[in-house]
């Protein structure tokens, strides 16, 4: 009977040394998972931080672009309005002396259509303007658009 207690004992102290090293193997292995998975979430929030700082960046050039444009326009438009009152003051010492109605309606009729050219031009060239302010401004966004889709449509790192 000593014989079946000691093969008993040395099956049991057997089947104890096997799971307490399965059991510490997967302790390894579970650790080196929980390790990488950590070192994948710190890798991808430094990704996500980074890009949502390049985005601000992008916002905030896209404002200064649009900034100078508006400036831009403004002195076109005060540049403009000036041109335009000095003109009405020239045509208006032009009427004062006119000699006679006819002549001053000629005068008038040459301000008229020379004051309608010169808005329409101003307006196409303010058109212009708008047009390639807003492609200029829109460009860094859409760049980082573009980067932030491709960023995001990755899978995450395991």
């Amino acid at each position: 009977m000593s014989d079946q207690i000691a093969t008993t004992t040395r099956f049991i102290e057997e089947v104890v040394g096997r799971t307490q090293e399965s059991f510490e193997e997967l302790v390894k292995v579970s650790q080196q998972h929980a390790e990488k998975a950590s070192q994948a979430l710190k890798a991808n929030f430094d990704e996500i931080t980074d890009l949502n700082r390049k985005n601000l960046e992008a916002v905030i050039e896209s404002s200064k672009i649009a900034a100078r444009s508006i400036e831009d326009a403004s002195q076109a438009a005060l540049a403009f309005s000036q041109k335009s009152s000095e003109a009405s003051l020239a045509v208006l010492r032009k009427l004062a002396s006119a000699a006679s109605v006819t002549e001053a309606a000629e005068i008038q009729q040459s301000f008229a259509r020379d004051s309608v050219a010169a808005l329409v031009a101003e307006a196409e060239r303010l058109s212009a303007l708008a047009s390639t302010t807003a492609r200029d401004a829109l460009s860094p966004i859409s760049e980082r658009l573009n980067v932030t889709v491709a960023v995001l449509s990755r899978p995450l790192a395991a």
